[in-house]
């Protein structure tokens, strides 16, 4: 077996994912990771998948593509190539919340922020509703970086731009934001 992560992009509408698993199965692979969403009408798709070895990327390709009419599934499939262990760095993971009044930059300065910082973004989620901006991100600080000073450092840019910028670990995020802990914890699990 192979492994490959693909991409597929188009617009949304009931059943994409199940014509992409079909398409898949039916090739004989095996769906080991799936990450989808919908943004502003579009749908997009990443999958971790294993096909058989005589299963070439245009096939893989071509598969997902019947699946949809002429045009309407974008696909892209790459091999997976496994990140080497001494570019595996060692990192705690916090997640990044930015509310507030939109405005232009926030994103760029947010992220031009981190990158200086060598912190990796994990997971990204921004919109805009009714000219409020949310920002949900999951970032791996590496270590030797002071979180404190990052969590300031963050705390100032929110100021900047006139929004509340807030940085934990996630065990706290999670603690505080999601119910199954916070029950556990009135339980005391």
């Amino acid at each position: 077996m192979k492994d490959y992560i693909l991409t597929v992009m188009a617009q949304d509408r009931v059943g994409i994912v199940r014509d992409v698993a079909s398409a898949l199965t039916e090739l004989g692979g095996n769906i080991t990771h799936v990450s989808q969403t919908v943004m502003c009408g579009y749908f997009t798709l990443i999958i971790s998948v294993q096909v058989p070895d005589k299963c070439s990327l245009l096939e893989i390709r071509q598969a997902i593509e019947r699946k949809g009419s002429v045009g309407e599934l974008e696909v892209n499939v790459r091999p997976y190539e496994p990140v080497p262990e001494s570019q595996i760095r060692k990192s705690e993971r916090f997640t990044l919340t930015i509310v507030g009044k939109d405005r232009p930059g926030i994103i760029a300065r947010a992220t031009e922020h981190l990158a200086s910082r060598n912190i990796n973004i994990d997971d990204f989620y921004a919109y805009v509703l009714d000219g409020r901006f949310v920002m949900l991100v999951q970032v791996s600080i590496p270590e030797g970086v002071d979180v404190d000073d990052v969590r300031s450092e963050i705390e100032n840019l929110g100021k900047e731009f006139e929004l509340t910028a807030q940085l934990q670990h996630e065990n706290i995020f999670r603690a505080t934001n999601e119910v199954r802990p916070v029950i556990d914890l009135q339980r005391g699990s």
